[in-house]
């Protein structure tokens, strides 16, 4: 059912990203005049098409929804069968260059605006989840990460026995040991065993939602441990062991349904408590408790047996300033992002992290998991940003390559034959449907 609603997901989003876009050009075309065949949202075989009672565009939409395309005269250089040659003075070649620019960039600009608008709702109309609280003790510059959670009586006798003067145990929290820069994972223990193996393993917390609470042995993932990535600010937290990159990075996490039953994994979940006086002066007090899991169950049905411990969900409402705030983070991190991944495209890194429509729908319910409808939209805004960038790079089919040959014939005055932009784009387009159909093997493969 979540991958069913997935396609339909991905299906609005990239049918809103993709009309938007043609509707730029179109728009900018019917302003300065320029004749306009088709638009067409996909493409292949039509299921619709469409031309308004004296209109003079057909509106279409295609079998192959994997972009879209607006037919304007002149951008060819011939008429497409079918249709009768307009007056010359309709073409996109008759129109003053800046303005030809404006209509080939309009796409662009509406879908980095989109892009914006998307990351703004995201923020604004729906509650954020989050994997833990910070508090940052006044004069310290380190950062505590803690969540809420409820306790079973064991839990909280084992509390008891260890907690501090003045601290009930309904005062304590779970203390993560670091929120890494990555944001690729949160830290629970740095010295795991587990029972049948001599290495050394991590413990991540890893909830499949923060939508709901959650118990702690259905939120852990053990790696095994590494000292690779370790800084002087880590270990000065006491942080003598991170998860090993390469296995993390494949998410090579060590198997329950493989243990045997009994197996058992061991190690110390640190604990943070807080107090307030009556001046509003915060106390604080570390303990560390040690836990013991247990693989139950047989055959694919073996998981952890439960920990007593269950994570609450942290939903917060930023409101108007906060989503204010937290949109001029985003849009920054984003664009960002963007073009870092975009500057890696043609790597082996970048093209292993390079994800089109099969690995994105696979991708959705896990990002509605990690935080509601708020990720949903911000996803979606990502993607129109990434559009947007996308589009303006000068490769043959692009809107960026049609913008640099309209430079070129503003510089020189003379206009690149037809025949050669025309090839220009068809082999720019082979290798970009070439480029889609690897991805999408390589995202199939990865399902399995």
């Amino acid at each position: 059912m979540d991958i069913f609603i997935a396609i339909i997901e991905i299906i609005i989003i990239l049918g809103l990203l993709i009309s938007l876009h043609e509707a730029g050009h179109l728009s900018m075309a019917k302003a300065f005049h320029v004749y306009c065949f088709e638009y067409s949202i996909g493409f292949g075989p039509a299921l619709l098409h469409k031309k308004r009672k004296n209109g003079e565009t057909y509106f279409s939409l295609r079998a192959i929804p994997l972009g879209g395309y607006v037919s304007m005269y002149g951008e060819t250089g011939e008429t497409p069968d079918g249709y009768e040659a307009p007056d010359p003075s309709r073409s996109l070649n008759a129109i003053a260059k800046w303005k030809k620019a404006i209509v080939l960039i309009a796409g662009v600009f509406l879908n980095f605006v989109l892009g914006l608008v998307l990351i703004f709702i995201s923020n604004i109309a729906f509650p954020q989840y989050y994997a833990s609280y910070a508090y940052q003790p006044e004069g310290s510059s380190q950062t505590i990460f803690y969540s809420e959670a409820t306790y079973s009586e064991q839990v909280l006798s084992y509390i008891e026995e260890e907690a501090e003067e003045g601290f009930e145990p309904s005062s304590y929290f779970v203390n993560f040991l670091t929120i890494p820069d990555s944001g690729l994972y949160v830290l629970l223990s740095d010295d795991v065993t587990i029972s049948g193996t001599d290495e050394s393993f991590v413990a991540l917390y890893s909830p499949s939602t923060l939508l709901k609470p959650h118990e702690l042995s259905d939120s852990i993932l053990f790696y095994r441990a590494s000292t690779e990535g370790l800084t002087d600010e880590m270990l000065s937290q006491g942080i003598e062991a991170l998860p090993d990159p390469d296995l993390l990075a494949s998410g090579d996490s060590y198997l329950v349904s493989s243990a045997a039953t009994g197996t058992t994994a061991s190690f110390t979940l640190p604990f943070i408590g807080f107090v307030e006086d009556d001046e509003e002066n915060v106390s604080s007090s570390y303990i560390e408790i040690p836990f013991t899991l247990t693989v139950e169950g047989e055959g694919n049905d073996r998981h952890w047996a439960d920990s007593g411990v269950e994570f609450e969900e942290i939903r917060q409402w930023l409101h108007w300033n906060g989503a204010w705030q937290q949109w001029a983070k985003d849009v920054p991190n984003a664009c960002g992002a963007i073009v870092k991944g975009i500057g890696s495209l043609f790597t082996a890194e970048g093209f292993s992290n390079l994800s089109g429509i099969v690995g994105m729908t696979a991708a959705l319910p896990n990002i509605q998991a990690s935080g509601g409808w708020a990720r949903i939209f911000y996803f979606a805004g990502l993607l129109s940003i990434n559009l947007s960038f996308f589009n303006l790079l000068p490769f043959p089919g692009l809107d960026g390559w049609a913008l640099v040959v309209t430079a070129i014939e503003g510089i020189t005055r003379k206009r690149v034959p037809a025949k050669a932009q025309s090839i220009m784009s068809i082999i720019g387009m082979v290798l970009l449907f070439g480029l889609m159909i690897a991805v999408t093997v390589k995202d199939i493969i990865q399902l399995f």
